[in-house]
């Protein structure tokens, strides 16, 4: 084979595969919603005495790991929620903990404010993921979360537990009801940001492993005319 007939096959090899991740890409990125919405089992969120309660069970289109992914990927935690202005991850003296910078935008009805926090995150000996917030740091007295991945073949169950006592003035005139209802909608939105990434990840490493399989099978035949 001489050289430009070497260059035009590899030429078309590079194209078949590129074509093969695009079209996988895009088939993902235009699905409705709907087709790879969480399902929601179980959502509740309390206040007492200013402590604001959390529990949520979702059930996520999207293998554990992937889900593991996207919530240990502090750099581009800011995906998780439009709320999110600034995010950074900041030095920590432990190897074990990843500590966390975020400013939120923080709106309910005709009220916002701009919401400091920094938390700390650890991954615990039995996988779950704990996240402390730091009081000195943060315009919150307290708070801690976790959450828990189960694997489900290729889906998982996403749980999450939390607690968060805010320290900075809210008008009386915003009933606590309102306040639940703005949080539970945030987070609805957060789980399904979760699954839509973890999802479109999953879908593209297979479709990686796919292009790379067709790649491999066309070695001994010219891959396009």
């Amino acid at each position: 084979m001489d050289v430009s007939r070497s260059r035009r096959v590899q030429s078309c090899r590079v194209f078949s595969v590129t074509r093969s991740l695009l079209v996988g890409i895009v088939v993902v990125l235009f699905q409705p919603i709907s087709a790879i919405a969480c399902e929601l089992n179980h959502a509740e969120i309390t206040e007492d005495k200013g402590i604001f309660r959390f529990q949520f069970t979702t059930i996520i289109d999207a293998p554990a790991e992937y889900v593991r992914q996207v919530l240990t990927d502090f750099t581009h935690i800011y995906r998780l929620s439009s709320s999110i202005i600034e995010s950074e991850v900041l030095p920590s003296r432990q190897s074990d903990e990843t500590k966390i910078r975020t400013k939120v935008l923080a709106c309910v009805s005709v009220f916002c404010r701009e919401v400091e926090r920094v938390d700390i995150v650890r991954i615990l000996a039995s996988g779950e993921l704990q996240a402390d917030i730091v009081p000195e740091l943060s315009e919150f007295r307290s708070g801690r979360a976790i959450w828990t991945i189960t694997a489900l073949e290729n889906r998982s169950k996403l749980a999450y537990e939390a607690t968060l006592e805010p320290d900075f003035f809210i008008p009386p005139v915003i009933g606590i009801s309102v306040i639940i209802n703005s949080m539970k909608n945030e987070f609805v939105t957060t789980l399904d940001r979760i699954e839509r990434i973890a999802y479109i990840n999953a879908k593209r490493d297979g479709e990686d492993d796919l292009a790379i399989a067709h790649l491999n099978a066309s070695e001994t035949t010219p891959p396009c005319e």
